[in-house]
């Protein structure tokens, strides 16, 4: 019979190369892409190899011709998702038109027309396609922020160095990156929720063959620990200079990693991102109190993370302060004292403090430490709309009472008649 070996390379390949042929080792005539063996003898059998120009030589092949009435022809080289078909075959004229195929001595079934057998695709107990993947993952140890890829390691068969494989990849059971030809899944920004049981699988294009790799848990490092508000003083009081404080810490692994801090209170940014993880007051107000979180992020931001929120209430030192007068009427040429009432938180008792009072929005007593404005005679003119302020030394914390209008009654003198 003639037999013909074609010398296969790749398409990038082709071109005006020179061929070399190799039976057992040793170079025999033939210097085409195709080997014609007419007629093929006993002793042609031997392990074929080709080569093309300089390029390396290739697998062997092995050629049995045999001097046997029958024998079965079957692919050299047989992997997983093949469909692979068997050959009775036989001299011309002997008689296979009802041939019985055996496998491991049992027969398994004749051929449904001429003399060969289709098994169709073959499964894992043929030659493996592929290896089974592995996960391997770039850099060994993570930590939030890093570039984490993952690759899905695998190798082809020699014979099938060609094949098109496509992978996928999955977390927690979780698809994260569907069937294609890349072999790697990258995360640009590690996060802790990337932490997770990784596997990938590996297919031919059309599925025919499709394998899985183990898990392999993959676990991302903390760069900095959620933060926390903390305050300089368990009470502040109103002008009491507060320090709030952004504390977290880092990674033992990246303690040069520079941090910027922002602060919000009830949701509203009172200090932007910047390298200070403290925000002052030098002079608390009622105002400042409130629900106040913190977010702490790396320079470029890939790691952010915020706080819980901390109410923090600034205890009012002394209440908004009230105008009494000391008669109920005041007469023209009586003593008029007007008093400026509050009083202090009892924490802060000692705290000195000062009083000013207005009339008609005019200052008539200015700021000092008596609480109590007297006018010895007071006279019609001394009617009106009376105010009065209270404020510490330094002036960080100043409230005004409301308006209380007093009245001098004129003096009236009764006539006697005669």
């Amino acid at each position: 019979e003639s037999v013909t070996l074609s010398c296969n390379v790749a398409p990038t390949a082709q071109g005006n190369l020179g061929y070399s042929w190799y039976r057992d080792g040793q170079r025999i005539p033939g210097d085409q892409q195709s080997l014609v063996i007419q007629p093929a003898k006993v002793t042609d059998s031997g392990d074929y190899q080709c080569q093309a120009g300089a390029s390396e030589r290739s697998d062997s092949i092995r050629l049995d011709v045999n001097s046997n009435w029958l024998i079965l022809q079957a692919p050299p080289a047989v992997y997983e998702g093949d469909s692979l078909s068997l050959r009775c075959h036989s001299w011309s004229g002997y008689d296979t038109r009802k041939p019985v195929f055996y496998k491991d001595n049992k027969a398994i079934g004749s051929p449904v027309s001429g003399s060969e057998l289709q098994i169709g695709r073959v499964g894992v107990t043929a030659s493996a396609l592929f290896s089974y993947p592995l996960i391997k993952v770039s850099p060994y140890s993570l930590i939030e922020g890093d570039h984490m890829t993952i690759t899905c390691d695998t190798e082809l068969s020699p014979r099938r160095e060609t094949t098109e494989l496509q992978f996928a990849f999955y977390r927690n059971g979780h698809i994260v990156q569907g069937f294609s030809l890349s072999n790697q899944y990258g995360v640009p920004s590690a996060q802790l929720e990337d932490s997770g049981n990784y596997t990938c699988e590996v297919q031919t294009p059309t599925g025919s063959v499709r394998k899985r790799s183990r898990e392999a848990h993959i676990h991302i490092q903390e760069i900095v620990s959620y933060p926390q508000i903390k305050v300089s003083s368990d009470q502040v009081t109103e002008g009491d200079h507060m320090t709030i404080t952004c504390d977290t810490e880092l990674s033992s692994h990246r303690e040069t990693t520079e941090l910027q801090f922002a602060f919000y209170r009830n949701g509203h940014n009172v200090q932007g991102f910047s390298l200070s993880n403290q925000y002052g007051v030098p002079s608390a107000q009622l105002e400042d109190s409130g629900n106040y979180t913190c977010e702490v992020q790396t320079p470029t931001g890939s790691v952010r993370k915020k706080s819980r929120e901390a109410h923090i209430h600034i205890q009012e030192l002394f209440p908004y302060p009230q105008i009494q007068v000391s008669l109920h009427q005041v007469t023209e040429g009586d003593n008029m004292t007007i008093t400026c009432d509050t009083e202090l938180h009892p924490h802060r008792e000692t705290t000195e403090l000062q009083f000013a009072f207005y009339r008609n929005g005019y200052n008539v007593q200015g700021f000092s430490l008596s609480n109590q404005y007297g006018v010895p005679s007071a006279q019609l003119e001394d009617s009106g709309n009376y105010t009065c302020e209270v404020q510490t030394p330094t002036g960080s914390v100043r409230k005004r009472s409301n308006m209380a209008h007093i009245h001098i009654q004129g003096e009236h003198k009764q006539l006697l008649k005669l």
